[in-house]
């Protein structure tokens, strides 16, 4: 008997969300003579991928069975303590949708990504520096290029 387990609700809630955003997605105004694809073309893009990702893990939890194991009670400072990057990744985000009207798309987006991966990689070896710094500035102009040329849209 299948139990639902953390990973197989996270998966089938995700799964839901994919679909009920794909279905309203449909709602976006379609391309004008001036963009070589509609509007809805970099959420579905999303859509996809989520969506692949979320049956990948929906699969490997099938796969694995049900894990036995129980957690520990934890004490609200350890908890805080235990869940420190998770709320630091939340104020670097407002931070930077703080910066990203003043300073722009390009320098905003950097300075999240690099600081934002150095917290969930960690900055202890070159090799990560390495990463971080190349998903950074590759993502960021590709993103960029994207929207401008591809799309025709204005980052800010």
């Amino acid at each position: 008997m299948l139990t639902l387990t953390k990973d197989r609700a996270l998966a089938l809630v995700l799964l839901l969300i994919v679909a009920v955003m794909w279905v309203e997605s449909g709602n976006i105004r379609p391309a004008t003579s001036w963009q070589p694809y509609g509007s809805a073309l970099f959420p579905r893009i999303l859509l996809v991928v989520t969506g692949l990702l979320s049956l990948l893990v929906l699969f490997r939890s099938l796969l694995a069975g049900a894990p036995e194991r129980t957690l520990p009670r934890r004490s609200f400072g350890e908890w805080l303590a235990h869940n420190r990057k998770v709320f630091s990744l939340f104020a670097l985000f407002g931070l930077y949708a703080a910066l990203l009207p003043m300073v722009g798309y390009i320098i905003a987006t950097l300075a999240f990504l690099v600081t934002s991966l150095g917290l969930l990689l960690g900055i202890d070896s070159r090799r990560k520096w390495i990463i971080n710094l190349a998903v950074s500035f590759t993502l960021v102009p590709l993103v960029f290029v994207i929207f401008r040329y591809g799309l025709n849209v204005w980052l800010p």
